[in-house]
C-alpha cells in the first residue's frame, strides 16, 4: 500500500511543479514598467577662474586667425582658361612663421608629393543626383586603377556636397600627369566608353540600394524628415537626392548624361601646390587641349540654371507646437533632432511661392545634406507666421548665429546642452550642434540619442536651454571660453592643407571673399554677452522643428505628460 501511495503522488508533484514554472515565465514576459525621468531646471557651468588664480594667471591676447591668402589666384589674360587657376601660398619668412602664418609652412613642408584637386562648384544651385555622381566616380577610379595600374590613382579621394564636387589625387608624380587623371573623370564619354576602364552599373545600382537600406536601419531616414520638415517637399535640396526610382532603373546612358548636366553647370577650379615643390610646374596649354568638352547633344536636353533670383521661391513650413515620431518598434533609445532655420529671417518680408525644383551635411560632404533658401519679394508669406523687428536676421547675423550659437549650445564638452543633459544629468552619451550655412539656406540643428525613458527629460531639456538663452545673458567667462574655441578652430582648419581647400570651396559657393571671413572673425572677437543674446532672440523665435525616432508607444505617455501643448504626429519615411 506505501509503494502504490507513493507512485500516485508524483503526477501531482510533477504537475505542481509546471505550474510554478509556466507562472515564472509568464511573469518574465510581461514587460517591465518604464519609470520616466523627471524633468530638472537648466544648469549651467561656470567659467569663472577660481580664487586665487584669478589673479595669479596671465592674460591672454587675443587670438587673430592668419589673415594671409592661403591659395594665391594665378591670372593668364592671354589663355582662355577653363577653371580658374590656384596655387598654395609659399613658405612665408622666418617672421611670419613664428606669428599667424605657421598653417602656410605646415602646408608646404611635404615635398614629397603633390596634392592636385580639381573641383565643380555651381553655387546657384546644387547638383542634381550628386549621391549618384559620388558613387559613380568611386567606381570609375576603381575601374581606372586596375586598367591603368596606376599608383596615384590609389589615392583617389572625393568631396561631394549639394554645391560642390571635389577629386583629389597625392602622389609624386608630375601635376600635369596627376592633372591628366583627374579630367579623365569628367569626359564625355567616361561611362559609356566600354573600352576603356569601363565601369559596372551593376555595381553602382547595388550600392546605391545598398546605402537606402543601411540608411533605414542606422536610423538616417530621420535626417531625410528633417530636410522635408524643414525646407518643405517641394524644396530644392528635396529634389535632387535619393531618387530611389533612378536607384532602380540606373544604366550607362543615364548615368553619362547627368555626370554631363554637371560639367555644364559647374564652375571649375584647379588647386596645385606651390612652385617650392618638386613637379610643380604646369603646362597650360596642355592642359586646355586636355580638358573635357560637353557634347551637343546632351547639352541640349539639360534645363536652363535657374536664376539667383528664383531660388528663394519655395514655401518654408511654418513650425508649430509639433513633435514628429518615427516609429521604430523595439528600439531601446530615441534619436532626437530639434532645431530651427535662420536663413528666412532677414532684413525684408519674403514671399516664398514659386515651386523651384533643384536640390547637407552633409555637414561633413553629403552624408549630412544641407538646407536651402531662395527669397525675392516684399509681402508677407502667411506660412511664416508674424515676425518682430527683433527676431529679423540679416545675412551676416545669419553667419553669425549660425556659427556662434550652435557651438554656445552643442560644442560637446564644453557646450550647454552636453554639460547639462550628459555630466550633470546623465540622460544622454552625447548631444551636439550643427551649423549648416548653405549658399541657399542655413539651420541650426542639435542632435542625440537618449535612453527610452529619458525620452521626455531629454527633449523638455534642450528646449529650456533654447528658452534660456534668450531670456539670461551669458557671463563674460563663457563668452571668452566661446571665442576661444570658435578661433581656435579655424586655426586649426587653416593647419590642414585638406580643411582649409574644403573651407576655401566653402567660401566660393557662399560667395564669401577673404574680407567677409575677416569681418565675421572680427565679429567674433567683439561678440558681448548683450549681443549673443540679440542673436539667439533672433535665431530663436517662433518654434522649433522636432523630430523623434524611438519605440513610439513607449514613449508617448512620457511625451504627453511634460509637453501636453505638443501635438504629436506619426510619420513614415519612404
Amino acid at each position: 500500500m506505501m509503494n502504490l501511495t507513493a507512485t500516485h503522488g508524483r503526477p501531482k508533484q510533477l504537475q505542481s511543479l509546471m505550474c510554478c514554472a509556466a507562472a515564472l515565465l509568464l511573469s518574465a514576459c510581461q514587460q517591465t514598467q518604464i519609470v520616466f525621468t523627471p524633468t530638472e531646471p537648466p544648469s549651467l557651468a561656470s567659467f569663472d577662474t577660481p580664487y586665487p588664480l584669478d589673479n595669479h594667471l596671465p592674460e591672454s591676447g587675443v587670438i587673430i586667425p592668419a589673415t594671409d591668402p592661403m591659395f594665391s589666384d594665378e591670372v593668364y589674360t592671354e589663355l582662355d582658361l577653363p577653371y580658374q587657376l590656384h596655387r598654395l601660398a609659399s613658405v612665408q619668412s622666418n617672421h611670419d612663421l613664428n606669428s599667424n602664418s605657421q598653417s602656410t609652412h605646415a602646408l608646404s613642408r611635404n615635398s614629397l608629393s603633390n596634392r592636385v584637386s580639381l573641383a565643380a562648384i555651381s553655387p546657384q544651385a546644387p547638383f542634381n543626383n550628386p549621391d549618384i555622381l559620388q558613387i559613380a566616380l568611386q567606381e570609375k577610379a576603381r575601374a581606372l586603377a586596375i586598367s591603368l595600374a596606376d599608383p596615384c590613382l590609389e589615392t583617389f579621394s572625393i568631396r561631394v556636397s549639394l554645391h560642390s564636387i571635389n577629386l583629389s589625387l597625392t602622389c609624386p608624380d608630375d601635376v600635369n600627369h596627376i592633372y591628366g587623371l583627374l579630367v579623365q573623370f569628367w569626359q564625355p564619354n567616361t561611362f559609356i566608353d566600354a573600352t576603356t576602364a569601363p565601369v559596372d552599373i551593376d555595381n553602382i545600382r547595388r550600392q546605391l540600394k545598398l546605402n537606402k537600406h543601411l540608411n533605414a536601419f542606422s536610423g538616417a531616414e530621420i535626417d531625410k524628415l528633417w530636410r522635408e520638415k524643414l525646407l518643405g517637399p517641394e524644396h530644392a535640396y528635396n529634389k535632387v537626392l535619393n531618387n530611389n526610382e533612378l536607384f532602380d532603373s540606373l544604366n550607362l546612358n543615364q548615368l553619362q548624361q547627368i555626370q554631363q548636366q554637371a560639367v555644364s553647370h559647374a564652375q571649375w577650379h584647379l588647386f596645385l601646390p606651390n612652385m617650392q615643390a618638386k613637379n610643380a610646374e604646369f603646362d597650360l596649354q596642355a592642359s586646355i587641349k586636355q580638358w573635357p568638352m560637353l557634347t551637343t547633344s546632351l547639352a541640349k536636353s539639360f534645363p536652363k540654371s535657374s536664376s539667383h533670383a528664383d531660388k528663394l521661391e519655395t514655401t518654408t513650413p511654418k513650425q508649430t507646437k509639433k513633435i514628429y515620431l518615427i516609429d521604430a518598434p523595439g528600439s531601446v533609445q530615441t534619436q532626437v533632432r530639434l532645431g530651427y532655420r535662420i536663413d528666412y529671417r532677414i532684413d525684408y518680408r519674403i514671399d516664398y511661392r514659386i515651386d523651384y525644383r533643384i536640390d547637407y551635411r552633409i555637414d561633413h560632404s553629403i552624408n549630412h545634406a544641407i538646407s536651402i533658401n531662395h527669397a525675392i519679394g516684399h509681402t508677407v508669406d502667411s506660412e511664416l507666421g508674424d515676425m518682430s523687428e527683433t527676431s529679423q536676421l540679416s545675412s551676416q547675423e545669419v553667419a553669425l548665429s549660425c556659427r556662434s550659437l550652435s557651438a554656445l549650445m552643442g560644442r560637446s564638452f564644453s557646450g550647454r546642452l552636453y554639460y547639462d543633459l550628459r555630466e550633470k544629468r546623465g540622460l544622454t552619451y552625447g548631444i551636439y550642434g550643427q551649423c549648416a550655412n548653405a549658399p541657399l539656406s542655413s539651420s541650426i540643428k542639435f542632435y542625440g540619442s537618449t535612453a527610452i525613458e529619458h525620452t521626455g527629460a531629454f527633449v523638455v531639456g534642450i528646449l529650456d536651454h533654447l528658452a534660456l538663452v534668450k531670456t539670461q545673458s551669458a557671463s563674460q567667462g563663457e563668452i571668452n571660453a566661446l571665442k576661444t574655441y570658435l578661433i581656435g578652430e579655424d586655426l586649426l582648419s587653416q593647419d590642414n592643407s585638406i580643411q582649409r581647400e574644403n573651407q576655401y570651396l566653402q567660401q566660393i559657393a557662399t560667395g564669401l571673399t577673404q574680407v567677409d571671413v575677416q569681418q565675421l572673425n572680427a565679429e567674433l572677437q567683439a561678440l558681448t554677452p548683450k549681443r549673443l543674446q540679440q542673436l539667439a532672440n533672433g535665431a530663436f523665435s517662433g518654434e522649433p522643428l522636432i523630430i523623434l525616432r524611438g519605440d513610439i508607444d513607449r514613449i508617448i505617455p512620457d511625451l504627453t505628460s511634460k509637453l501636453p501643448e505638443w501635438q504629436l504626429e506619426r510619420v513614415k519615411v519612404d
